[in-house]
Parts: C-alpha cells; sequence; structure tokens
C-alpha cells in the first residue's frame, strides 16, 4: 500500500524563479534531496537559487564543497507544532506573509 504525500513548496516573496523550466528544476531539486535523506516532508523553504558562498566560522568565502542551493524541510512533526528554528535571532522558517508558495508540481517516485 502506498500514500500519497502533498508537499508545499516555498520561496521567499519576490524570489520565485519566473522561467517555469528553473522553477520545475528547483523543486525536483529539494523533493531528490529530502527522499535521499528519507525526510517524509510536508513543506520546503527553497531559501536561493544555485550560490558557490558560505559562512565558515563567521566569514563568508567561497564554499569549498561547491555549487549548492540553501533548502529547509518541515516535517509533519514541525508542521503540527508550528515551530520555527533560529539562528542568529532570525527565523529560518519566516511567516507566510513573507512567503510566496510555488504552483503545484506533480512530481515522485513509483515502486
Amino acid at each position: 500500500m502506498s500514500a500519497i504525500n502533498v508537499v508545499k513548496y516555498y520561496f521567499y516573496k519576490g524570489m520565485i524563479p519566473k522561467d517555469p523550466e528553473r522553477l520545475q528544476k528547483m523543486v525536483v531539486l529539494a523533493y531528490r534531496t529530502a527522499r535521499d535523506r528519507q525526510i517524509y516532508l510536508k513543506a520546503v523553504l527553497i531559501r536561493s537559487d544555485i550560490h558557490d558562498t558560505t559562512s565558515i566560522n563567521g566569514v563568508r568565502q567561497k564554499d569549498p564543497k561547491g555549487d549548492h542551493v540553501t533548502l529547509c524541510y518541515k516535517d509533519a512533526e514541525h508542521i503540527s507544532a508550528d515551530s520555527t528554528r533560529r539562528r542568529k535571532g532570525k527565523h529560518l522558517w519566516p511567516s507566510t506573509d513573507q512567503l510566496e508558495e510555488a504552483p503545484e508540481i506533480g512530481y515522485g517516485d513509483f515502486p
């Protein structure tokens, strides 16, 4: 037996890709990353486009691991508790008025 898991994908307001193909690629990347890490997610905040910088010991610099995308995930536990984590006093998952939901894109795996 299988179940359908509906996942919502968010971007910061004004940061959603204008190109539908790029948008789909970002969503697929987020989905596959969660799947590979075996996270049964409910929502994903795609916090950045592809970039090659990071903060190491508080210093912004070129990421030695290379290009990456910054993602935040919420699973059923996070959703039910409406929890947000903080880093340096900032919410990692901002309020909904600061986010833009991506259009629904059907994506999944078949056994």
